[in-house]
C-alpha cells in the first residue's frame, strides 16, 4: 500500500497502537497515541473554542503532521484532512464522511484528494458502533482493526481508549487520524 500521509509512518511489520483521549484537557478533544511498549508515537490536539471541529496530529516533537476539520453544514459529517497545519486545497490529502445520514452501524467513506467519485471510495470503515469495533478496508482487504477498550476507569472518567491493530506497510498516521475522526463523528450520537 502506498503511503497516504508519509512513508516514514509505514513499517514492514504490523503495529498495535493505543489511542487514548486525555481526561483532563481543556478542549476535551486531545488524544495520545502510544505503542505496545508505552512510547508516545503521536498526539492529536483539538480546538476548544472553534466554530468547526478541528484536530491536528502531531509527532512526538509537536510538529504538525496533518490537520483535520469538519466541514460546516455537512449533513454527512464530512471531514477534510490536510498535510501539516495548512487548510488549503493543494494540501488536501483525503476526506471522510458517513455513507448515509442515519446509521446503526459504522460505515464511513474515505476519498483521497483526487477521487471525486463518492460512490467509489478509496477506503471504508465498517463496524458496530454499539460494540465499538470497526475495520478499515481498502477494497476487500482489511488494513486495520479498531476496538474500544472498556474499563471501569474509562467509563467513569468518560475516557475513550481504542486498541488499534495496523497491518504491515500501512500508514500509521493515516489510520490514527481516521480513528480520531470516527470517534468525533460518533461522539455526537
Amino acid at each position: 500500500m502506498a503511503a497516504i500521509v508519509g512513508v516514514e509512518f509505514c513499517t514492514p511489520e504490523p503495529v498495535k497502537l493505543t489511542v487514548s483521549k486525555k481526561v483532563m484537557c481543556l478542549s476535551g478533544r486531545s488524544f495520545e497515541v502510544t505503542d505496545g511498549e508505552g512510547y508516545m508515537r503521536f498526539k492529536m490536539e483539538g480546538s476548544a473554542f472553534s466554530p468547526r471541529d478541528k484536530r491536528v496530529l502531531l509527532d512526538v516533537d509537536c510538529n504538525p503532521i496533518v490537520s483535520a476539520r469538519k466541514k460546516i453544514g455537512s449533513m454527512h459529517d464530512r471531514w477534510k484532512v490536510y498535510r501539516g497545519d495548512r487548510y488549503k486545497k493543494e494540501a488536501e490529502l483525503f476526506s471522510v464522511k458517513r455513507a448515509s445520514l442515519f446509521q446503526l452501524k459504522t460505515h464511513l467513506k474515505i476519498l483521497l484528494s483526487g477521487n471525486c467519485k463518492e460512490d467509489c471510495p478509496d477506503f471504508v470503515i465498517k463496524g458496530d458502533f454499539f460494540g465499538h469495533e470497526a475495520k478499515i478496508y481498502r477494497g476487500d482487504e482489511v488494513i486495520a482493526e479498531i476496538k474500544r477498550k472498556f474499563t471501569v476507569g474509562n467509563v467513569l472518567l468518560d475516557k475513550r481508549t481504542f486498541s488499534t491493530f495496523i497491518c504491515a506497510g500501512v500508514d500509521q498516521a493515516f489510520i490514527v487520524t481516521l480513528v480520531v475522526i470516527m470517534d468525533a463523528i460518533h461522539e455526537r450520537e
